[in-house]
């Protein structure tokens, strides 16, 4: 799906920027055409006053005079006084022949019937609009006939200028305008599918996300569901087992209405729904009331909770106390299952220092293993830490213990825990501005770090 949405977008992006930047190029080219163009008629204009002068002024012309302008001008200059042309055979070399040329500028004058026996009857200047004629090889010229009344009579100019070598560097201005335009839309295309792929990537990663949480949510609801049609079978199969085949119904019921309740606590905090009600509270209290709550809980494992606090009372902090206390008994609960889990004992170390709430080693001859509820105040924030001694995270499961469903117990055999509780946390924190992180702690061990 991505794939082809990635490739809608790149042409949807190419195509509108690369034709509005196309419009923009042809506009520009268009307008410098047209520059050119009046450039050329206006300097063609000049040369035609000129000659037009000097017909009103001067009787003759010198052959010298007639040739400096060809030369200088690219231009083409037929005079006749009375009927009889001037005795000029021209200089400018041209691409056409030269009568090619003003046979061509005369049937150009007649259509706006201007010929070249007419006579000025109520003027004293007949003269055509300035035209375009082109040659035999693709050259071009613009033109001019004029008949002037004299004193002595009538004098008949034609003019033409050279515009070939004008049109050919139009032509090269012309592509170069096309490359710029095709070099603009690959860089177009370029960019567009770099801005298309890093804008769709945060998508792509959250359909991702959404199908393995909709795949391991499918997992953690069928393992009760089968416990419980299994359970069912049985007490059809064996009545007298009636009463355990009950109590195995419950517990997966249980875990299922957990389940759906933690999935939907975990999607009202993603969708920002959860009523944050902050306000001012002392944190050494809530603190107090989880030990009390826990300690019997890790002494019952073998372990045991310390709280450590500064001899200053901690500053009231701002935030949500209940969303704080669930925060916090997550972490607690996560290390209790993973620290004081048999499969995690510390070495026996005899020379350690009791701590304040044990005074005795186990019947194992090690000690038993701790949990630290730890607090302080720093710098205008307070810090409350869950320290344990477990088997720790390793530097790549940091980056996805905060993800749904993520579980170091890739088998998923432990069925105390769906993997939901460090992304609900991560969830309660992120709404009310809390900063939550991990840690290895210094011996071994993770440190779950709440910054108010």
């Amino acid at each position: 799906m991505f794939p082809r949405l990635q490739k809608k977008f790149v042409t949807l992006y190419t195509l509108s920027t690369g034709l509005i930047m196309t419009f923009i190029l042809s506009i520009a080219f268009l307008f410098y055409a047209s520059s050119q163009e009046n450039r050329q008629i206006s300097s063609f204009q000049e040369h035609l006053f000129t000659l037009m002068t000097q017909l009103q002024v001067n009787p003759r012309f010198a052959d010298s005079f007639l040739a400096q302008m060809e030369q200088n001008n690219r231009l083409i200059i037929y005079i006749e006084e009375n009927g009889t042309p001037f005795f000029f055979p021209g200089a400018y070399e041209t691409h056409t022949d030269r009568e090619i040329l003003l046979k061509t500028a005369e049937k150009a004058a007649q259509e706006e019937s201007i010929y070249l026996d007419s006579h000025p009857i109520s003027s004293d200047l007949l003269q055509s609009s300035v035209f375009q004629i082109a040659g035999a090889r693709k050259d071009c010229y613009l033109g001019n006939v004029l008949i002037l009344r004299t004193a002595s009579g009538y004098k008949k100019l034609i003019l033409l200028l050279d515009i070939t070598d004008n049109r050919i560097k139009l032509l090269e201005t012309g592509c170069v305008y096309l490359l710029i335009d095709l070099f603009g839309i690959l860089l177009l295309f370029l960019s567009g599918r770099w801005f298309v792929r890093r804008s769709l990537k945060p998508l792509e990663e959250t359909c991702q996300k959404q199908q393995d949480f909709a795949a391991a949510a499918s997992h953690e609801l069928r393992s009760p569901l089968a416990v419980i049609q299994t359970t069912a079978d049985a007490i059809t199969a064996r009545p007298e087992e009636c009463g355990r085949c009950l109590s195995v119904i419950k517990n997966e019921c249980r875990r299922g209405n957990v389940l759906i309740q933690n999935l939907l606590l975990l999607v009202t905090a993603e969708q920002k729904e959860w009523s944050v009600q902050k306000r001012k509270f002392e944190m050494d209290e809530l603190l107090l009331n989880l030990l009390e709550l826990y300690e019997p809980l890790c002494l019952s494992k073998g372990g045991r909770l310390l709280l450590e606090l500064p001899a200053e009372p901690l500053p009231p902090v701002l935030a949500d106390p209940d969303l704080c206390r669930q925060i916090l008994t997550i972490l607690l609960d996560n290390a209790v299952s993973y620290a004081l889990s048999d499969e995690f004992l510390p070495a026996p170390d005899d020379n350690a220092p009791l701590g304040p709430t044990c005074t005795e080693i186990s019947d194992t001859g090690r000690r038993p293993p701790k949990i630290t509820l730890h607090a302080k105040s720093h710098q205008g924030h307070v810090i409350v830490s869950v320290i344990d001694h477990g088997p720790g995270i390793s530097d790549k499961e940091k980056l996805l213990i905060f993800d749904r469903f993520y579980r170091n117990d890739k088998s998923r055999s432990n069925k105390e825990h769906f993997g939901l509780g460090l992304s609900i946390a991560a969830a309660l924190a992120e709404i009310q501005g809390i900063r939550l992180a991990v840690e290895d702690t210094e011996g071994g061990g993770s440190t779950f770090t709440m910054k108010i």
